[in-house]
């Protein structure tokens, strides 16, 4: 969701000409657009337990990139201050596992929703025509619809699994930071472009149960960034 420099120069020469945003206190801003999370993974060595617990050397888990639509909402509380609540439509990943078969194993995928609270700081003069700001506060992730791909599901019958295995992934809480951009244009200056950017603080362990064999999990950063880009309106 990385939009080139020359596009975003011309979108601010285009709407910076007599245009105002009034961040003022008791404004509200909607900011609505396409979100992409794109997880920067690290992951321990999967862990076997059955009668003891042995590391899988050489393996590890990976997450894909996934898209949706990603809503905000802005309460300025002073000129130059705000709380922001992130939510968006749920998020699903592909899941892949390396070290434990000759390729890439598709493990299967699962869905997130990330609800997150920051306080913003905007720096510029409430009405100036482009305005950037800042965010600090915490994320919430929550994973559910945790499916295994048949090929997971053959791995384990040959290790002598008795039933179907299931995998649940931890819940996270962890910081999050922001930085974005609104763009004014319109007669009554209410609309917006937005560019904004999250990092966010996302550890995990993800387990699977293998009925007949015992557990396999893995603990997991994901410490992903999130692109939105999109539109904007001050009410």
């Amino acid at each position: 969701m990385r939009l080139p420099v020359k596009l975003l120069s011309i979108i601010l020469i285009a709407v910076a000409p007599g245009l105002s945003l009034a961040y003022e206190t008791g404004s509200k801003i909607l900011r609505f657009g396409n979100a992409t999370v794109s997880p920067d993974v690290s992951s321990s060595p999967l862990s076997l337990t059955t009668d003891s617990t042995a590391e899988i050397e050489g393996t590890s888990v990976r997450v894909g990139d996934n898209g949706t639509l990603g809503l905000t909402g802005v309460y300025m509380f002073s000129d130059h201050w705000g709380v922001e609540v992130v939510a968006a439509l749920p998020f699903q990943h592909d899941l892949e596992v390396s070290g434990l078969t000759a390729q890439k194993l598709d493990l299967g995928q699962t869905k997130h929703l990330p609800p997150t609270v920051l306080l913003q700081w905007y720096p510029m003069q409430n009405a100036s025509s482009v305005q950037p700001y800042v965010g600090l506060g915490l994320n919430y992730t929550v994973f559910f619809d945790e499916e295994l791909s048949n090929g997971a599901d053959d791995l384990f019958a040959t290790l002598g699994a008795t039933d179907d295995a299931k995998m649940s992934i931890d819940s996270s809480i962890g910081i999050a930071a922001e930085a974005g951009i609104d763009m004014a244009f319109g007669s009554k200056n209410q609309w917006m472009f937005n560019l904004a950017v999250w990092w966010v603080d996302l550890d995990t362990t993800a387990e699977i149960d293998v009925p007949g064999v015992g557990s396999v999990s893995a603990d997991v950063e994901l410490d992903p960034l999130v692109y939105m880009a999109g539109l904007g309106y001050r009410f």
